[in-house]
């Protein structure tokens, strides 16, 4: 069975480890990107598509044909995703790995040399240990289409007392829609602030996810904020 340390012999470039990580200084936080869910609206795949703002596309992964994979884009996600990159350092999270920027940045219109960070699969828990290290205590946000209440409060655990993340969860019908873009906009704002995010930030977050389409979670070393309750902030410890 290959170890890590054989594996980062084996990863392409673009792929980012701790001791990457730790010479980077950022100036925008992080935004970790899911593919399947959030971009890809997967909920959708296979249906006929009926509205003129979704495209479905073919994606060859296999230059015989043998494997194919079908993907379903809003024609407004590659400027919302040019939009985020004037707020964050964005990178993929996704079990598409590097095929993601081979494949699917064509035809998002967005940068074809986004970093990654290895995901062995899709479920945001075998994700976690990656994306913990790849902020290397960078605030951050992460978008995917199963994070929970359990990833949260497991962020809450791992962040240095400089860092504050967001968590959101999309409908997979929707993915990152004018609602997504607006709170993950707000985070990269407050974010920047000299102190903890508090009750009158989680407040006013809480005011931007109203349509009950979004799970969403403002964490920080000593609180994990549910943001998705129709009657304001929940504060866990």
């Amino acid at each position: 069975m290959a170890t890590a340390k054989d594996l980062k012999g084996q990863m392409p470039a673009g792929v980012l480890d701790a001791e990457d990580c730790s010479r980077l200084s950022l100036p925008f936080p992080i935004l970790f990107l899911d593919v399947d869910g959030p971009l890809n609206l997967w909920g959708r795949v296979g249906r006929r598509i009926l509205n003129p703002l979704l495209r479905a596309h073919l994606v060859h992964l296999q230059s015989d044909d043998s494997f194919n994979v079908n993907v379903v884009f809003s024609r407004r996600m590659g400027a919302r995703l040019r939009e985020l990159g004037k707020h964050f350092q964005v990178r993929w999270a996704t079990s598409w790995n590097q095929w993601a920027n081979q494949y699917l940045s064509p035809l998002l219109g967005i940068s074809e040399d986004l970093p990654w960070v290895y995901c062995p699969s899709g479920d945001p828990r075998s994700k976690f240990p990656a994306v913990i290290t790849s902020a290397a205590g960078t605030s951050f946000a992460w978008v995917d289409d199963y994070l929970t209440e359990e990833v949260a409060q497991a962020t809450r655990k791992k962040l240095l007392p400089s860092q504050c993340a967001l968590l959101v969860s999309p409908h997979i019908m929707r993915g990152i829609d004018t609602e997504v873009l607006h709170l993950l906009k707000w985070f990269s704002q407050i974010q920047r602030g000299d102190r903890e995010p508090g009750r009158r930030e989680a407040r006013k977050a809480v005011a931007l996810v109203s349509s009950g389409r979004v799970d969403s979670w403002l964490v920080t070393p000593s609180m994990v904020t549910c943001l998705s309750l129709r009657k304001g902030a929940k504060r866990l410890g």
